[in-house]
């Protein structure tokens, strides 16, 4: 994959490596994509920061002049690849439904086809290292959460949605079955596939009358 390949500039430019000197975006569009490529290759655990050195045509200093560890470089390498969206960036559709949809659309359209085989190489990683799952969570699952749930709260607002429905809960059913999906069956799922899940799982589940029945005696 080359530098034009990449769905989002990496970290900002205007960064400064040691000595105050700026750091040249060009060398990080092309170590984030050597890192890509890599962990699409051969996973998290063979990818390592000599190999992306010798990959990206970079000194091993140069990478950690702007990555501490493989563990930052890897966690960059993803998520400038999944694209950066805003709850706010999500058009109002007029409905729940219409704004899923579109922000499905959306990310599908900031994000870079690198993913398809980046996620994979990560996730027998995730699993075994703690702290890397926390990081992957917070920078690439918990944007996805927070953006459905800006998504929930504008439905409840228009009266789609009861009042006392749970929407921190809801807004994790559908990163729980993708990784459900991804992690324990290890299946793939095409966009189609995703925006199914919107639009069957949690559409109706966000939408459904509250139960005002009393619970039995």
């Amino acid at each position: 994959m080359k530098a034009a390949d990449t769905a989002v500039e990496p970290a900002p430019a205007t960064r400064r490596a040691q000595g105050g000197r700026p750091r040249d975006a060009s060398r990080d569009v092309a170590i984030l994509d050597a890192a890509r490529e890599l962990l699409s290759e051969v996973g998290y655990e063979g990818t390592t920061m000599d190999a992306v050195a010798a990959r990206a045509g970079a000194s091993k200093a140069t990478l950690y002049r702007r990555w501490t560890s493989k563990e930052d470089l890897a966690v960059e390498a993803v998520t400038c690849a999944m694209g950066t969206i805003d709850p706010g960036d999500v058009p109002d559709t007029g409905s729940l439904a219409g704004d899923l949809h579109a922000l499905e659309r959306l990310r599908r359209s900031r994000r870079s086809a690198a993913t398809d085989h980046l996620i994979p190489g990560l996730m027998a990683e995730v699993r075994r290292d703690p702290d890397l799952a926390r990081r992957f969570h917070a920078t690439i699952v918990q944007p996805k959460i927070d953006q459905v749930h800006a998504i929930l709260v504008r439905a409840r607002e228009r009266g789609e949605i009861p009042p006392e429905r749970d929407l921190d809960l809801v807004s994790t059913v559908v990163p729980a079955l993708i990784s459900y999906r991804k992690v324990v069956a290890g299946q793939t799922l095409a966009p189609e596939d995703v925006d199914r899940l919107y639009q069957e799982v949690l559409v109706p589940l966000a939408t459904a009358p509250a139960d005002v029945t009393p619970p039995p005696a």
